[in-house]
């Protein structure tokens, strides 16, 4: 796991033992570790390394709210988007959440931008109530398309 705030982690160690254990309290375990720093300088490493993963969870920002796909933000949607598939297993998916419900645009554009990858993907879309945001939240789940041509 890749985190940069490590005050989320302290935080989560003290407020959410129910659901993280005792993991983030060593950071290191039989099957896992958790690295504290910048996950693209961590991606990029990865790649050259030519590493592969099962999953990848991005959760890193909401996608952006704008009235095109432009800008530094989609920019970096975008990077994480193409880091995260150079890294994934043929098998693999990739996970994140996109945004409220009542945001329906930017949610679309993500959407597009999905479908331009290369190879080409397949996602699905969950929602669920998010009570701390007070809305339902869109989730994506992202595999490699095995039936498209590239």
């Amino acid at each position: 796991m890749l985190e940069i705030d490590e005050v989320v982690m302290l935080a989560c160690a003290k407020h959410m033992r129910s659901i993280c254990g005792d993991v983030l309290d060593k950071y290191t375990g039989p099957n896992y570790k958790i690295i504290v720093g910048d996950c693209m300088k961590a991606l990029e490493e990865y790649i050259k390394e030519g590493r592969k993963f099962d999953y990848i969870f991005g959760d890193l920002t909401d996608i952006p709210i704008s009235e095109n796909l432009s800008g530094q933000l989609w920019t970096f949607v975008n990077k994480i988007l193409q880091m995260s598939f150079k890294l994934l297993k043929p098998d693999g998916k990739f996970m994140t959440h996109l945004n409220g419900t009542s945001s329906p645009e930017s949610i679309d554009m993500y959407k597009a931008q999905l479908d331009k990858i290369q190879p080409p993907v397949k996602f699905t879309t969950t929602k669920a109530f998010v009570p701390s945001f007070m809305e339902d939240w869109v989730f994506c789940q992202v595999s490699f398309d095995k039936n498209k041509d590239q």
